[in-house]
């Protein structure tokens, strides 16, 4: 018997993408200011993120706690920087929606529904 994926896992992920592409916005202008880093910090941001995605996708356990460490370390250097450095008000506004788009994500990954797809065995999933 295959189990079906809730729909809180699908939404789960809609809002990882949106935590990332609010990521990349808050942070675009820092950088911006070295272009040669832009590229590498698009291509390792886009591969956490699919790399995650593929994870809960599949019920892999570790992919939402990678999520959360990730989100948590994200979140630590926010706020140990706060008064270090000088952002403009709409970076940390997209920073700041980025962490509620993270948290509604971890509330659908961590409460059922969507934690018992974390919870049966692969062959039970059915992976579509």
């Amino acid at each position: 018997m295959t189990r079906t994926r809730p729909r809180a896992i699908l939404q789960a992920l809609g809002l990882l993408w949106v935590s990332t592409g609010l990521g990349f916005a808050a942070g675009y202008s820092e950088a911006v200011k070295a272009w040669d880093s832009l590229a590498l910090t698009v291509a390792l941001m886009l591969a956490v993120a699919v790399t995650l995605t593929v994870a809960v996708w599949r019920g892999q356990n570790w992919g939402r706690f990678a999520y959360v460490i990730l989100v948590v370390l994200s979140f630590t250097e926010l706020v140990a920087t706060w008064d270090i450095t000088e952002r403009p008000a709409l970076e940390r506004a997209l920073e700041a929606v980025s962490f509620v788009a993270d948290a509604g994500s971890f509330f659908l990954m961590f409460t059922a529904p969507g934690s018992s797809w974390f919870e049966s065995r692969p062959e039970q999933r059915d992976e579509a």
